[in-house]
């Protein structure tokens, strides 16, 4: 009966020890993961202060408007820009949620 105990108790040692391991690898890559947090905070701020420099919508209507015979094509493009600024703002507001 004593060595029936003690093999138990060698057992459980062993799953106790696996499941410090498994958690000492998961405080790692909980670690791993906050500090990619922290980066990808920071990029998405650096992005944030790079679009307030970006052209207001007059000014681009301003732009068309100057460019004679390509008018049509740049005012295509402003919507466009239009567009891809309105998804990126998505983006943004998704990624701080």
């Amino acid at each position: 009966m004593d060595s029936n105990l003690k093999e138990k108790m060698e057992t459980l040692s062993g799953r106790i020890q696996k499941i410090l391991d498994e958690k000492s690898a998961l405080k790692e890559e909980i670690r791993y993961y906050q500090a990619e947090n922290r980066e990808l905070k920071a990029s998405l701020n650096r992005s944030k202060s790079s679009t307030k420099n970006f052209p207001l919508n007059a000014e681009k209507s301003n732009i068309a408007s100057e460019n004679g015979s390509y008018a049509e094509k740049v005012a295509a493009i402003a919507k466009q820009i239009d567009v891809y600024v309105e998804e990126i703002d998505r983006c943004i507001a998704q990624l701080e949620n």
